[in-house]
């Protein structure tokens, strides 16, 4: 696929544009910042202390901090079957959405164990654990059973809670949407766990985070993006991290079951030399075995990159970010023999290799273009179909990237260089700089061969603020800017026929003890999951809607009304034609205000038959109400369209999965 361009703004409606706006505003007054009422992790409480700032009803047992490794965690221990246990914490009441998050684990399967979300009428929604094993819920007052749990297990549980219905997710998976409420109440305000009064158990509560966001609109909310699985969905052009397994910075076993439901289809892992052959002549393959045919099962396909260096060897190069090259006879002759052996292994599951990582940080152009058309010879001998990756440059490099074509060409062997990766972190997803590199990189490939495409490798911002571990980790970010800026950069890249991946699947423990927190999941410091943060959502509701059947609109001509800079990302349904067009404001870094400011779009060659508009960071729907948008021709206008600093659609409905 190659890079496109898109058309500045027109301003030839400007005039009719701006009146027609200021007559059609939607968005509600005041701001729609994202409000955190609770964030409770329990990690700070003194062990055996009530829980601070939570109401224990213990007239059946206690609810007290504990020590559980590798954490510290609320328990709730209900002892009677007379009366229950429980403990609730209160937040300001709101009419807003309301999303909770917990971590629940229960030491038994023979108890009823509540999560509760409460307001002045009642309780709204409840996600229990049964006596008899099950999860369940309600829909209204019919009890819905939701599946199987086991005892001594955490359970990361989400509920989006808005006036009357509610959406519930389990380990990033949506077990149900428009789920009406218990109890008819028009706020909420608390959020209760309790064992309840007929049976004795125990429950471990941690990691309630409770927010609340404004409507950005007053168009109706008509549903919510359903995720759909990496198998569901076939193909895309948004892969996901699974790095450094390699050095054992990440679990693999514990973020797995995430990986499916995530919806990307590719996934980029480290065959890791090193920890493959451990010493020389043994190899351990085990791990990577599990991890390649692990994800295969779940739909997702992954491409394997060839590094780092191997210590076992004299002269083997740096097993790690910015290791050199090997160098000694023995040690390249090793290398050889592993990438032959690697690609021999696994060619009848992977077509997609990389070579090396990041070169450009301590290694010449020549030097790795030597060893790429070396280690590609060995690829493409043992696989003749594959598809060979390189350059793998930190930023998009383009001097040290042409350099290294420029040599590879010099060898008469640019036919072994397929694609061409780059990782182009930037605090803003959107710099001007980023996509002029990538059209000037896209030029010098072409002029050595039309077939080389671009590839966006690694790249991702961290949830917390500084320090991070990494690129970008010296600013301070939030998990909601953090969503804002990964389905940015992955529009850039779709936008302009580019595969992107996300860095990263799960938060890394480098060396130890340093936290690179670009993960879609938070972990603990046994590298264990947390729990889903909301990019996980957010890039779930991205791979359902943007899949490879949409494709790219060059030159999609629009203008709009406002002085505020909108980028404007096109696509197409094949077949159909009918279209998806992203829209957000570009001029600043990712931010934590929510406020949508109304804009009128319109799009000179358009083509809607009932168009919606999709707030992918949310997953929210909303219907746009036939005096907001009207049609000339194939000119289609959309009056007071909510626009802020996240991607949002207009669609036609027919492409969203509700």
């Amino acid at each position: 696929m190659r890079i496109s361009t898109f058309l500045g703004k027109s301003m030839l409606f400007a005039a009719v544009l701006a009146l027609a706006a200021s007559a059609m505003a939607v968005v509600p007054a005041g701001t729609a910042e994202a409000a955190t009422a609770i964030e409770d992790t329990f990690a700070t409480a003194a062990p055996n202390s009530a829980p601070p700032g939570w109401t224990v009803d213990s007239g059946g047992g206690t609810a007290t901090v504990q020590d559980l490794a590798p954490d510290r965690a609320l328990r709730i221990r209900d002892t009677s079957t007379l009366a229950s246990t429980g403990a609730a914490r209160a937040f300001t009441a709101t009419t807003d959405t309301v999303v909770i998050g917990a971590r629940l684990r229960a030491e038994q399967t023979s108890a009823t164990i509540g999560l509760n979300v409460t307001g002045p009428g009642g309780t709204a929604f409840t996600f229990g654990l049964g006596a008899g094993g099950q999860f369940y819920t309600y829909n209204g007052t019919t009890k819905a059973v939701l599946g199987d749990y086991a005892a001594n297990t955490w359970y990361d549980v989400r509920a989006i809670v808005r006036p009357s219905t509610a959406t519930l997710y389990v380990d990033g998976v949506r077990k149900g949407t428009g789920y009406a409420f218990r109890t008819a109440t028009a706020k909420l305000d608390s959020v209760r766990v309790g064992v309840s009064t007929p049976e004795t158990g125990t429950v471990w509560v941690d990691d309630v985070r409770v927010t609340t966001e404004a409507n950005g609109t007053t168009w109706p909310q008509i549903g919510s993006v359903a995720p759909r699985s990496a198998s569901a969905i076939g193909a895309s052009n948004i892969g996901i991290g699974a790095e450094t397994q390699d050095r054992d910075y990440v679990d693999y076993s514990s973020y797995r079951k995430y990986l499916g439901p995530l919806g990307a289809t590719k996934v980029r892992m480290q065959a890791g030399w090193a920890k493959v052959e451990p010493t020389p002549g043994a190899r351990n393959w085990g791990w990577l075995d599990t991890a390649v045919d692990d994800a295969l099962s779940r739909g997702v396909r992954p491409w394997l990159q060839l590094s780092y260096g191997n210590g076992a060897y004299s002269g083997g190069g740096g097993s790690g970010l910015g290791g050199v090259l090997p160098t000694s006879t023995a040690a390249l002759a090793a290398w050889d023999k592993w990438v032959t052996d690697t690609v021999t292994r696994y060619r009848d599951r992977v077509t997609d290799w990389e070579i090396w990582n990041e070169p450009n940080s301590s290694i010449s152009a020549a030097d790795y273009a030597t060893f790429f058309v070396r280690t590609a010879k060995l690829v493409r001998a043992a696989q003749a179909s594959s598809f060979i990756y390189g350059g793998v440059s930190a930023s998009i490099d383009v001097p040290f990237l042409t350099a290294f074509m420029t040599d590879v060409n010099a060898s008469g062997r640019i036919d072994l260089l397929d694609g061409v990766t780059y990782h182009p972190y930037q605090p803003n997803p959107d710099d001007p700089w980023v996509a002029k590199q990538m059209a000037t990189l896209q030029t010098a490939a072409d002029s050595y061969h039309q077939r080389i495409t671009l590839r966006q490798g690694e790249n991702g911002a961290p949830s917390t603020a500084s320090p991070s571990f990494g690129a970008l980790g010296d600013l301070d970010w939030t998990e909601l800017s953090q969503s804002k800026w990964l389905l940015r950069r992955a529009l850039n890249d779709l936008g302009r026929g580019v595969s992107t991946s996300l860095f990263t699947i799960s938060d890394a423990l480098y060396f130890g003890n340093q936290h690179n927190t670009k993960g879609l999941l938070q972990t603990n410091t046994d590298k264990t999951i947390r729990y889903a943060k909301p990019s996980y959502y957010a890039v779930q509701s991205l791979t359902s809607t943007v899949d490879a059947t949409l494709h790219p609109i060059a030159n999609f001509r629009y203008s709009d009304t406002t002085s505020t800079s909108v980028n404007v990302q096109a696509f197409a349904k094949q077949g159909t034609g009918k279209q998806a067009v992203a829209l957000w404001f570009q001029d600043a870094v990712p931010g934590n205000d929510n406020t949508r400011t109304p804009v009128t779009m319109t799009f000179a060659a358009g083509d809607f038959t009932d168009p919606v508009y999709v707030d992918l960071r949310t997953g929210a729907i909303h219907d746009i109400p036939d005096a907001a948008w009207s049609r000339n021709g194939t000119s289609y206008t959309f009056t007071g369209v909510p626009v802020y600093d996240s991607p949002v659609l207009i669609i036609d409905r027919s492409l969203v999965h509700f």
